[in-house]
């Protein structure tokens, strides 16, 4: 999946290294919305503001529950065999626990 950056979002490795604590306080105060980090002009890293990582990890946990709860509905509704137990699954397979 591809992300247009704006250019003015677009900071070089070594312009972020030498003004690290600038961007982070920046990005507090909310003058910017994420920060690109560029190296040889290519993204290397995406910063942002912490309340804006906790939502984007709450969005991607809610994402992955709704896909488990799609695939728990679906396999109700196939037709079963006799279920196998943990037991015989890993004996099938040759694993062990």
């Amino acid at each position: 999946m591809s992300v247009a950056f704006q250019k003015d979002e677009m900071v070089s490795a070594s312009r972020m290294a030498r003004s690290f604590g600038k961007v982070l306080a920046d990005l507090k105060a909310q003058h910017r919305r994420r920060v690109v980090v560029l190296k040889n002009n290519q993204v290397e890293a995406v910063i942002v503001p912490v309340d804006d990582y906790e939502l984007m990890a709450e969005a991607l946990a809610l994402l992955e529950h709704m896909e488990i709860y799609r695939t728990v509905k679906h396999r109700a509704r196939k037709k079963q065999k006799k279920p196998v137990s943990l037991e015989a699954l890993l004996k099938e397979h040759r694993l062990a626990i």
